[in-house]
Protein backbone atom coordinates (compact mmCIF):
# COMPACT_ATOMS: atom_id res chain seq x y z
CA UNK A 1 0.00 0.00 0.00
CA UNK A 2 1.70 3.60 -0.76
CA UNK A 3 1.79 5.94 2.10
CA UNK A 4 1.59 9.83 1.45
CA UNK A 5 2.83 12.13 4.28
CA UNK A 6 0.01 14.30 5.73
CA UNK A 7 0.04 16.85 3.97
CA UNK A 8 1.41 15.25 0.49
CA UNK A 9 -2.12 13.87 1.11
CA UNK A 10 -4.11 16.80 1.90
CA UNK A 11 -3.19 18.19 -1.91
CA UNK A 12 -3.76 14.64 -3.23
CA UNK A 13 -7.50 14.54 -1.91
CA UNK A 14 -7.88 18.67 -2.60
CA UNK A 15 -6.82 17.57 -6.44
CA UNK A 16 -9.05 14.61 -6.58
CA UNK A 17 -11.55 16.92 -5.59
CA UNK A 18 -10.97 19.56 -8.06
CA UNK A 19 -11.18 16.84 -10.67
CA UNK A 20 -14.62 15.29 -10.00
CA UNK A 21 -15.53 18.64 -9.49
CA UNK A 22 -14.39 19.50 -12.77
CA UNK A 23 -15.76 16.83 -14.43
CA UNK A 24 -19.23 17.39 -13.05
CA UNK A 25 -19.11 21.18 -14.70
CA UNK A 26 -21.19 21.01 -17.89
CA UNK A 27 -20.02 22.28 -20.98
CA UNK A 28 -21.70 25.14 -21.11
CA UNK A 29 -20.56 25.84 -17.24
CA UNK A 30 -17.00 25.90 -18.33
CA UNK A 31 -17.86 28.07 -21.63
CA UNK A 32 -19.08 30.29 -19.47
CA UNK A 33 -16.10 31.58 -16.84
CA UNK A 34 -15.45 34.59 -18.90
CA UNK A 35 -18.82 35.33 -18.12
CA UNK A 36 -18.95 34.92 -14.61
CA UNK A 37 -15.94 36.77 -14.36
CA UNK A 38 -17.54 39.81 -15.76
CA UNK A 39 -20.46 39.68 -13.26
CA UNK A 40 -18.35 39.64 -10.66
CA UNK A 41 -16.17 42.65 -11.99
CA UNK A 42 -19.36 44.68 -12.15
CA UNK A 43 -20.73 43.95 -8.93
CA UNK A 44 -17.91 44.89 -7.31
CA UNK A 45 -17.37 48.19 -9.51
CA UNK A 46 -20.89 48.55 -8.34
CA UNK A 47 -22.34 48.51 -12.09
CA UNK A 48 -24.66 46.23 -10.94
CA UNK A 49 -26.00 44.58 -7.60
CA UNK A 50 -26.16 40.99 -8.94
CA UNK A 51 -27.28 39.39 -11.46
CA UNK A 52 -28.43 35.26 -12.47
CA UNK A 53 -27.86 34.23 -15.60
CA UNK A 54 -29.14 30.65 -17.03
CA UNK A 55 -28.26 29.26 -20.41
CA UNK A 56 -30.11 25.75 -21.55
CA UNK A 57 -29.64 23.79 -24.77
CA UNK A 58 -33.65 23.61 -26.30
CA UNK A 59 -32.77 19.97 -27.16
CA UNK A 60 -32.00 18.86 -22.97
CA UNK A 61 -28.05 18.41 -23.70
CA UNK A 62 -27.44 20.86 -21.54
CA UNK A 63 -27.82 23.62 -19.20
CA UNK A 64 -26.44 26.14 -16.76
CA UNK A 65 -27.43 28.66 -14.56
CA UNK A 66 -25.29 31.09 -11.91
CA UNK A 67 -26.15 33.89 -9.52
CA UNK A 68 -23.30 36.70 -8.74
CA UNK A 69 -24.08 39.49 -6.30
CA UNK A 70 -26.05 40.62 -3.85
CA UNK A 71 -30.16 39.99 -3.15
CA UNK A 72 -29.57 43.03 -0.50
CA UNK A 73 -26.14 44.42 -0.34
CA UNK A 74 -27.29 46.82 3.16
CA UNK A 75 -28.05 43.68 4.65
CA UNK A 76 -25.02 41.32 3.01
CA UNK A 77 -27.68 38.80 1.47
CA UNK A 78 -26.38 37.10 -1.38
CA UNK A 79 -28.00 36.45 -4.64
CA UNK A 80 -29.89 33.36 -4.99
CA UNK A 81 -30.41 31.57 -8.08
CA UNK A 82 -34.53 31.36 -6.73
CA UNK A 83 -34.62 35.02 -6.53
CA UNK A 84 -37.72 36.56 -7.52
CA UNK A 85 -36.87 39.66 -10.32
CA UNK A 86 -38.93 42.45 -11.36
CA UNK A 87 -39.47 41.00 -14.48
CA UNK A 88 -41.20 44.42 -16.29
CA UNK A 89 -41.60 44.43 -19.90
CA UNK A 90 -40.64 41.12 -19.93
CA UNK A 91 -44.65 40.54 -18.92
CA UNK A 92 -45.28 41.56 -22.32
CA UNK A 93 -44.53 38.15 -23.87
CA UNK A 94 -46.55 36.04 -21.46
CA UNK A 95 -49.27 38.40 -22.26
CA UNK A 96 -49.36 37.54 -25.71
CA UNK A 97 -49.40 34.14 -25.69
CA UNK A 98 -52.62 34.50 -23.54
CA UNK A 99 -54.15 36.82 -26.24
CA UNK A 100 -52.47 34.45 -28.72
CA UNK A 101 -54.38 31.15 -26.92
CA UNK A 102 -57.52 32.68 -27.50
CA UNK A 103 -57.25 33.17 -30.53
CA UNK A 104 -56.47 29.61 -31.18
CA UNK A 105 -59.76 29.45 -29.41
CA UNK A 106 -61.65 31.28 -31.50
CA UNK A 107 -62.73 34.03 -28.92
CA UNK A 108 -60.59 36.46 -30.63
CA UNK A 109 -59.77 37.43 -34.33
CA UNK A 110 -56.24 39.58 -34.45
CA UNK A 111 -57.85 41.74 -37.37
CA UNK A 112 -60.68 42.43 -35.13
CA UNK A 113 -61.42 45.98 -33.88
CA UNK A 114 -60.38 46.05 -30.44
CA UNK A 115 -63.82 48.42 -30.16
CA UNK A 116 -65.76 45.10 -30.65
CA UNK A 117 -65.12 44.19 -27.22
CA UNK A 118 -63.84 47.19 -25.71
CA UNK A 119 -66.53 49.64 -27.03
CA UNK A 120 -64.83 52.98 -25.83
CA UNK A 121 -62.22 52.21 -28.83
CA UNK A 122 -64.47 53.21 -31.37
CA UNK A 123 -64.44 56.44 -32.36
CA UNK A 124 -60.60 56.90 -32.02
CA UNK A 125 -58.87 60.43 -32.68
CA UNK A 126 -54.99 60.68 -34.28
CA UNK A 127 -52.92 63.81 -32.92
CA UNK A 128 -52.39 66.15 -35.65
CA UNK A 129 -50.88 69.13 -34.04
CA UNK A 130 -49.37 68.71 -30.38
CA UNK A 131 -49.75 71.24 -27.67
CA UNK A 132 -46.83 73.79 -28.30
CA UNK A 133 -46.55 74.39 -23.97
CA UNK A 134 -47.32 71.38 -21.15
CA UNK A 135 -51.17 71.76 -20.83
CA UNK A 136 -51.76 73.74 -24.18
CA UNK A 137 -54.17 72.90 -26.66
CA UNK A 138 -53.63 70.32 -29.28
CA UNK A 139 -55.86 69.38 -32.51
CA UNK A 140 -56.56 65.98 -33.75
CA UNK A 141 -58.09 63.90 -36.84
CA UNK A 142 -60.30 61.14 -36.85
CA UNK A 143 -58.32 57.72 -37.23
CA UNK A 144 -58.60 56.12 -40.85
CA UNK A 145 -59.38 52.57 -39.41
CA UNK A 146 -59.84 51.24 -36.13
CA UNK A 147 -57.01 49.26 -33.86
CA UNK A 148 -56.89 45.82 -34.75
CA UNK A 149 -55.73 42.87 -31.88
CA UNK A 150 -53.35 42.85 -34.26
CA UNK A 151 -51.66 46.32 -33.99
CA UNK A 152 -51.65 45.63 -30.07
CA UNK A 153 -49.87 43.14 -30.24
CA UNK A 154 -46.95 44.77 -32.99
CA UNK A 155 -47.29 48.44 -30.94
CA UNK A 156 -48.71 49.22 -34.20
CA UNK A 157 -51.99 51.28 -33.17
CA UNK A 158 -50.24 54.59 -32.23
CA UNK A 159 -50.39 53.98 -28.04
CA UNK A 160 -47.68 55.42 -26.25
CA UNK A 161 -46.15 55.04 -22.95
CA UNK A 162 -46.11 57.96 -20.68
CA UNK A 163 -42.22 57.43 -19.97
CA UNK A 164 -41.54 58.14 -23.45
CA UNK A 165 -42.00 61.77 -23.05
CA UNK A 166 -43.37 64.05 -25.99
CA UNK A 167 -45.87 64.29 -27.74
CA UNK A 168 -47.97 62.17 -25.51
CA UNK A 169 -45.93 61.55 -22.61
CA UNK A 170 -47.57 64.91 -21.30
CA UNK A 171 -50.96 64.10 -22.39
CA UNK A 172 -51.15 60.74 -20.49
CA UNK A 173 -49.45 62.29 -17.18
CA UNK A 174 -52.37 65.25 -17.17
CA UNK A 175 -54.94 62.06 -17.43
CA UNK A 176 -53.33 59.58 -14.53
CA UNK A 177 -52.49 57.56 -16.89
CA UNK A 178 -50.43 54.79 -15.34
CA UNK A 179 -47.24 53.07 -17.03
CA UNK A 180 -47.60 49.63 -14.69
CA UNK A 181 -44.91 51.06 -12.10
CA UNK A 182 -46.97 52.66 -9.53
CA UNK A 183 -49.28 52.95 -7.01
CA UNK A 184 -52.47 53.85 -8.52
CA UNK A 185 -56.56 53.78 -7.52
CA UNK A 186 -56.86 53.14 -11.44
CA UNK A 187 -58.43 49.81 -12.89
CA UNK A 188 -57.95 48.67 -16.14
CA UNK A 189 -61.22 49.38 -17.07
CA UNK A 190 -60.68 53.06 -15.97
CA UNK A 191 -57.22 53.03 -17.52
CA UNK A 192 -58.64 51.72 -20.68
CA UNK A 193 -61.21 54.74 -20.87
CA UNK A 194 -58.86 57.40 -20.06
CA UNK A 195 -56.67 56.26 -23.16
CA UNK A 196 -59.51 55.92 -25.28
CA UNK A 197 -60.36 59.79 -24.35
CA UNK A 198 -57.05 60.40 -25.61
CA UNK A 199 -55.58 61.02 -29.14
CA UNK A 200 -52.87 58.31 -30.87
CA UNK A 201 -49.84 59.25 -31.81
CA UNK A 202 -50.29 58.28 -35.63
CA UNK A 203 -52.56 56.26 -37.57
CA UNK A 204 -53.17 52.68 -36.40
CA UNK A 205 -50.55 50.82 -38.99
CA UNK A 206 -48.69 53.14 -39.65
CA UNK A 207 -45.58 53.34 -37.50
CA UNK A 208 -44.00 50.88 -34.85
CA UNK A 209 -44.56 52.93 -31.40
CA UNK A 210 -43.54 51.54 -28.30
CA UNK A 211 -46.41 51.77 -25.76
CA UNK A 212 -49.23 50.69 -23.35
CA UNK A 213 -50.47 48.10 -25.63
CA UNK A 214 -49.78 44.63 -23.54
CA UNK A 215 -51.41 46.41 -20.63
CA UNK A 216 -54.55 46.84 -22.90
CA UNK A 217 -54.48 43.26 -24.27
CA UNK A 218 -54.32 41.84 -20.17
CA UNK A 219 -57.37 43.96 -19.99
CA UNK A 220 -59.24 42.64 -23.18
CA UNK A 221 -57.78 38.79 -21.81
CA UNK A 222 -60.19 39.31 -19.00
CA UNK A 223 -62.96 40.46 -21.16
CA UNK A 224 -63.40 37.69 -23.21
CA UNK A 225 -61.89 34.99 -20.65
CA UNK A 226 -64.47 36.24 -18.19
CA UNK A 227 -61.74 35.68 -15.28
CA UNK A 228 -59.57 38.01 -13.56
CA UNK A 229 -55.34 38.74 -15.60
CA UNK A 230 -53.56 36.76 -12.51
CA UNK A 231 -55.98 33.75 -12.36
CA UNK A 232 -55.80 33.53 -15.95
CA UNK A 233 -52.12 33.50 -16.23
CA UNK A 234 -51.84 30.92 -13.03
CA UNK A 235 -54.70 28.42 -14.59
CA UNK A 236 -53.73 28.53 -18.36
CA UNK A 237 -49.94 29.21 -18.10
CA UNK A 238 -48.34 28.93 -14.94
CA UNK A 239 -49.20 25.82 -13.56
CA UNK A 240 -49.47 23.98 -16.82
CA UNK A 241 -45.90 24.62 -17.81
CA UNK A 242 -44.77 24.10 -13.93
CA UNK A 243 -44.10 27.75 -13.25
CA UNK A 244 -44.36 27.82 -9.53
CA UNK A 245 -42.54 31.25 -8.57
CA UNK A 246 -44.53 33.53 -11.39
CA UNK A 247 -46.80 36.20 -9.87
CA UNK A 248 -48.38 39.46 -10.47
CA UNK A 249 -49.02 39.50 -6.90
CA UNK A 250 -46.25 37.49 -4.89
CA UNK A 251 -47.47 35.79 -1.41
CA UNK A 252 -46.07 37.20 1.26
CA UNK A 253 -43.66 34.10 1.79
CA UNK A 254 -41.95 34.41 -1.28
CA UNK A 255 -41.53 38.14 -1.10
CA UNK A 256 -38.08 38.10 0.83
CA UNK A 257 -36.93 36.33 -2.23
CA UNK A 258 -37.25 39.97 -4.07
CA UNK A 259 -33.89 41.72 -4.37
CA UNK A 260 -33.66 44.94 -3.44
CA UNK A 261 -34.21 47.63 -6.10
CA UNK A 262 -30.97 49.84 -7.00
CA UNK A 263 -30.55 52.94 -8.94
CA UNK A 264 -27.70 55.21 -10.46
CA UNK A 265 -26.53 57.86 -7.96
CA UNK A 266 -24.57 61.16 -9.11
CA UNK A 267 -21.77 59.78 -7.48
CA UNK A 268 -21.77 56.68 -10.01
CA UNK A 269 -21.60 54.30 -7.16
CA UNK A 270 -25.18 52.34 -6.52
CA UNK A 271 -27.83 53.74 -4.32
CA UNK A 272 -30.96 51.53 -2.94
CA UNK A 273 -34.20 53.17 -3.81
CA UNK A 274 -36.06 53.68 -0.52
CA UNK A 275 -38.66 51.06 0.33
CA UNK A 276 -41.18 53.53 0.66
CA UNK A 277 -42.87 54.98 -2.90
CA UNK A 278 -40.43 57.66 -4.25
CA UNK A 279 -39.63 59.50 -7.76
CA UNK A 280 -36.87 56.98 -9.56
CA UNK A 281 -36.62 59.67 -12.59
CA UNK A 282 -38.96 62.63 -11.90
CA UNK A 283 -42.00 63.09 -14.24
CA UNK A 284 -41.03 59.11 -14.92
CA UNK A 285 -42.61 56.84 -12.27
CA UNK A 286 -43.32 55.99 -8.84
CA UNK A 287 -42.14 52.81 -7.85
CA UNK A 288 -42.05 51.00 -4.39
CA UNK A 289 -40.25 47.58 -3.85
CA UNK A 290 -43.84 46.68 -2.13
CA UNK A 291 -46.15 47.47 -4.44
CA UNK A 292 -46.69 43.87 -5.79
CA UNK A 293 -47.78 42.75 -2.57
CA UNK A 294 -49.67 46.04 -0.78
CA UNK A 295 -50.12 47.67 -4.42
CA UNK A 296 -53.85 48.11 -5.76
CA UNK A 297 -54.64 44.32 -7.17
CA UNK A 298 -57.59 46.05 -9.62
CA UNK A 299 -54.80 47.06 -11.71
CA UNK A 300 -53.10 44.11 -12.76
CA UNK A 301 -50.48 45.13 -15.36
CA UNK A 302 -50.49 42.74 -18.42
CA UNK A 303 -47.18 45.46 -19.90
CA UNK A 304 -45.04 45.08 -16.64
CA UNK A 305 -46.56 43.46 -13.83
CA UNK A 306 -44.90 40.09 -13.50
CA UNK A 307 -42.08 38.99 -10.75
CA UNK A 308 -40.48 35.57 -11.92
CA UNK A 309 -37.28 33.39 -11.31
CA UNK A 310 -35.05 33.37 -14.46
CA UNK A 311 -35.89 29.30 -14.14
CA UNK A 312 -39.46 29.58 -14.84
CA UNK A 313 -38.77 31.88 -17.56
CA UNK A 314 -36.99 29.35 -18.83
CA UNK A 315 -39.69 27.33 -19.11
CA UNK A 316 -41.99 29.59 -20.67
CA UNK A 317 -38.96 29.99 -23.52
CA UNK A 318 -38.20 26.69 -23.64
CA UNK A 319 -42.20 25.94 -24.17
CA UNK A 320 -41.86 28.45 -26.81
CA UNK A 321 -39.03 26.85 -28.75
CA UNK A 322 -40.97 23.42 -28.65
CA UNK A 323 -43.52 24.98 -30.64
CA UNK A 324 -46.02 25.57 -28.21
CA UNK A 325 -45.58 22.64 -25.99
CA UNK A 326 -43.50 21.90 -22.59
CA UNK A 327 -43.86 18.37 -20.46
CA UNK A 328 -46.45 16.64 -23.07
CA UNK A 329 -48.41 19.88 -22.26
CA UNK A 330 -49.35 22.47 -25.34
CA UNK A 331 -50.60 25.64 -25.08
CA UNK A 332 -49.87 26.64 -28.63
CA UNK A 333 -50.13 25.07 -32.07
CA UNK A 334 -46.62 25.25 -33.78
CA UNK A 335 -47.90 27.05 -36.36
CA UNK A 336 -48.97 29.90 -34.12
CA UNK A 337 -45.55 30.29 -32.54
CA UNK A 338 -43.76 30.18 -36.06
CA UNK A 339 -46.50 33.61 -36.46
CA UNK A 340 -45.49 34.67 -33.44
CA UNK A 341 -41.99 34.69 -34.40
CA UNK A 342 -41.49 35.88 -37.58
CA UNK A 343 -41.74 39.77 -38.19
CA UNK A 344 -44.90 40.90 -38.59
CA UNK A 345 -44.65 44.71 -39.24
CA UNK A 346 -42.82 44.35 -42.65
CA UNK A 347 -40.59 47.53 -43.43
CA UNK A 348 -41.31 49.24 -39.92
CA UNK A 349 -38.19 48.78 -37.64
CA UNK A 350 -39.07 48.26 -33.51
CA UNK A 351 -37.53 51.27 -31.42
CA UNK A 352 -34.58 49.99 -29.39
CA UNK A 353 -33.56 47.44 -31.25
CA UNK A 354 -33.59 48.29 -34.59
CA UNK A 355 -34.64 44.97 -36.23
CA UNK A 356 -38.63 43.00 -36.82
CA UNK A 357 -41.34 42.43 -34.77
CA UNK A 358 -43.75 39.76 -34.34
CA UNK A 359 -46.75 38.88 -32.02
CA UNK A 360 -44.88 40.02 -28.90
CA UNK A 361 -41.21 39.11 -29.63
CA UNK A 362 -39.07 41.30 -31.49
CA UNK A 363 -37.54 39.25 -33.96
CA UNK A 364 -33.70 39.42 -35.49
CA UNK A 365 -33.84 39.19 -39.19
CA UNK A 366 -30.95 41.66 -40.15
CA UNK A 367 -27.46 39.97 -40.71
CA UNK A 368 -25.49 43.37 -40.07
CA UNK A 369 -26.90 42.68 -36.06
CA UNK A 370 -25.64 39.41 -35.60
CA UNK A 371 -23.06 40.72 -33.28
CA UNK A 372 -25.41 42.77 -31.30
CA UNK A 373 -28.80 40.70 -31.26
CA UNK A 374 -27.51 37.24 -31.69
CA UNK A 375 -28.29 35.08 -34.90
CA UNK A 376 -30.58 35.52 -37.85
CA UNK A 377 -34.28 34.04 -36.44
CA UNK A 378 -33.56 34.37 -32.61
CA UNK A 379 -36.46 36.26 -30.85
CA UNK A 380 -36.28 38.50 -27.73
CA UNK A 381 -37.78 40.47 -25.33
CA UNK A 382 -36.13 42.92 -22.22
CA UNK A 383 -37.11 44.56 -19.04
CA UNK A 384 -36.74 48.32 -17.95
CA UNK A 385 -35.21 46.91 -15.08
CA UNK A 386 -31.96 45.32 -17.08
CA UNK A 387 -33.46 41.47 -17.95
CA UNK A 388 -33.25 40.06 -20.92
CA UNK A 389 -34.41 37.08 -22.40
CA UNK A 390 -34.39 34.99 -25.58
CA UNK A 391 -34.33 31.84 -27.49
CA UNK A 392 -32.02 31.40 -30.23
CA UNK A 393 -32.76 28.41 -32.99
CA UNK A 394 -29.61 28.13 -34.55
CA UNK A 395 -27.49 27.34 -31.62
CA UNK A 396 -30.35 25.36 -29.95
CA UNK A 397 -30.21 27.78 -26.85
CA UNK A 398 -32.39 29.63 -24.59
CA UNK A 399 -31.18 32.63 -22.25
CA UNK A 400 -32.71 34.37 -19.75
CA UNK A 401 -30.28 37.26 -18.23
CA UNK A 402 -31.82 38.92 -14.29
CA UNK A 403 -30.48 42.29 -12.89
CA UNK A 404 -32.96 44.76 -10.69
CA UNK A 405 -31.75 47.97 -11.68
CA UNK A 406 -32.81 51.33 -12.95
CA UNK A 407 -30.07 52.95 -15.18
CA UNK A 408 -30.17 53.96 -18.16
CA UNK A 409 -26.60 55.55 -18.48
CA UNK A 410 -25.72 51.40 -19.12
CA UNK A 411 -26.17 48.75 -21.41
CA UNK A 412 -25.72 45.62 -18.61
CA UNK A 413 -27.90 42.97 -20.03
CA UNK A 414 -26.22 43.81 -23.38
CA UNK A 415 -22.69 43.66 -21.90
CA UNK A 416 -23.63 39.97 -20.87
CA UNK A 417 -25.30 39.03 -23.83
CA UNK A 418 -22.08 39.80 -25.78
CA UNK A 419 -19.64 38.32 -23.59
CA UNK A 420 -21.79 35.32 -23.69
CA UNK A 421 -21.76 34.26 -27.21
CA UNK A 422 -18.28 35.61 -27.44
CA UNK A 423 -17.41 32.69 -24.59
CA UNK A 424 -19.78 30.32 -26.91
CA UNK A 425 -17.38 30.56 -29.62
CA UNK A 426 -14.24 30.04 -27.44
Amino acid sequence: MVRFPGRSWSRFLVALSALALSACVSPLGRQMKPVEALLREQVDSQKIPGAVVLLQRTDGSDSYVKAIGHLDREKGAALREDALFRIASMTKPITSVAVMMLVEEGKLGLDEPISKYLPEWQNVQVLAAPPSTPGGSYSTVPAQTPITVKQLLTHTSGISYRFMGPPLGPLYQQAGITDGFEHTSLTLADQSRALAALPLEHQPGAAYSYGLNTDLLGYLVEQVSGVPLDRFFQERLFTPLGMKDTYLFPPEDKATRMPALYRRAASGALERVPETGTNVVEGFFTYAPDFQTTGNKGFRSGGAGLVSTASDYSRFLQMMANGGELGGVRLLKKETVEQMTRNQIGELRADFVGTGFGLGFAVQEDPALVEKQGPVGSYFWSGIFKSHAWVDPQNKLVGVIMVNMWDQTSDTPNDIFLRIYSALKE
